[in-house]
């Protein structure tokens, strides 16, 4: 079964000591970006590395780079040959980018030559820069990114097709992503309210990760999960949310773990009108009013493509330290029954659902365990 070796992670609030440290004091970090909108440049907040990364082939080819080296340095040469490296983030090519805008805009028209500089470039570059064996993946389902290449590297070590899985989260500001956010009127002009009556949006935010996944044996272990692509429309499912009850239900299943074996949830909770009931209408028809579930992304932002591990390593940092975060920014619960955890929950190992549901409605379930070693 795969195991977490170790996590690296850079947030809006700093490296990983720097992240947890924060968390505990149930402090965050908010900056301003500006996004291009019909009316013109805006600023909306948005949670920034305390160090810019441009977002340039150079810029994010970097980060990555500092973040692999980290979570791979305690490998031999010969591991190293024997490591896959799986990439997840919703960063697109931008080439493409420029050969849509240079044909939509005549003032930005130019000769084109697509470079093939890409994620999936990154990823080989990171391969052979590190003595890795070869194989990568990337996979791009927005907010499932990496949740969905954690699943993919415990199906790989499961499997025994490779010893080791690196699995990289990756979100830089990119004024494209926040955008279309922007446009979409999913973004709050304040803060991010996990099922709150008064939540208004969510808010973007960086973040970098890297996880070293093996067959070595350590506390904490990826038991499995379901991920499916099943929406009412192009954007979202049902308000009723029985689009996420699905891969809840499956991911318990495919575990063989009971519901009511689960220590507590991390919930995907973006704090948008939409997706925050129908997460909430899914938790309700599978778990008692008495689970446990906390939102991380008060604190850091919502990281898109980098949620899905970032969030899973921070969680997990939490625990090691001996808690479970409270949500933040919670007054008013959409329901009067369940609500998120308001205070930091004293807690060292147990069984946890990971949930990320993300835009295009892919959706993506995961359940890991601490055990005592």
């Amino acid at each position: 079964m795969a195991n977490i070796l170790h996590t690296h992670f850079i947030s809006a609030l700093g490296d990983k000591e720097q992240t947890l440290d924060a968390i505990k004091k149930k402090h965050f970090h908010m900056d301003r970006k500006s996004v291009r909108a019909i009316e013109g440049e805006v600023s909306v907040p948005y949670y920034t590395f305390k160090e810019e990364v441009q977002d340039t082939l150079n810029g994010i080819y970097s980060v990555m780079k500092k973040i692999v080296h980290q979570s791979i340095k305690g490998l031999t040469s010969e591991q190293k040959a024997q490591t896959a490296i799986i990439v997840g983030s919703s960063i697109i090519d931008w080439n493409v980018i420029d050969a849509i805008e240079s044909s939509n805009y005549a003032y930005k028209r130019k000769a084109f030559s697509s470079l093939k500089r890409s994620m999936d470039s990154y990823a080989k570059d990171l391969s052979d820069e590190f003595g890795l064996n070869g194989f990568t993946l990337t996979i791009n389902t927005a907010c499932t990114s990496s949740a969905n290449a954690i699943l993919e590297a415990s199906n790989l070590i499961d499997s025994g097709l490779y010893p080791y899985v690196v699995v990289v989260g990756l979100e830089v500001f990119s004024v494209n992503m926040s955008s279309g956010f922007y446009a979409m009127q999913l973004l709050s002009s304040s803060s991010i309210k996990p099922f709150d009556t008064q939540r208004d949006g969510t808010i973007l935010g960086e973040g970098v990760v890297a996880l070293l996944l093996g067959n070595e044996q350590t506390p904490w272990r990826v038991l499995g999960g379901f991920s499916n692509c099943n929406g009412v429309n192009i954007t979202s499912v049902s308000e009723e949310g029985d689009e996420f009850v699905e891969v809840m239900e499956k991911a318990l299943m495919m575990t063989q773990i009971d519901k009511e074996n689960i220590t507590a949830l991390k919930t995907h909770a973006t704090g948008t009108l939409s997706n925050d009931i129908s997460e909430m209408n899914a938790i309700r028809k599978i778990f008692t009013k008495d689970i446990v579930f906390t939102a991380l992304k008060p604190y850091i932002g919502h990281t898109v493509g980098a949620c899905g591990a970032l969030e899973i390593a921070i969680f997990m940092g939490c625990v090691d330290d001996g808690f479970i975060p409270q949500t933040l920014n919670h007054e008013n619960a959409i329901s009067s029954e369940y609500r998120p955890l308001l205070e930091h929950l004293a807690c060292n190992k147990g069984t946890f659902m990971f949930n990320y549901f993300g835009f295009g409605a892919n959706n993506t379930s995961l359940i890991l365990q601490k055990e005592s070693l």
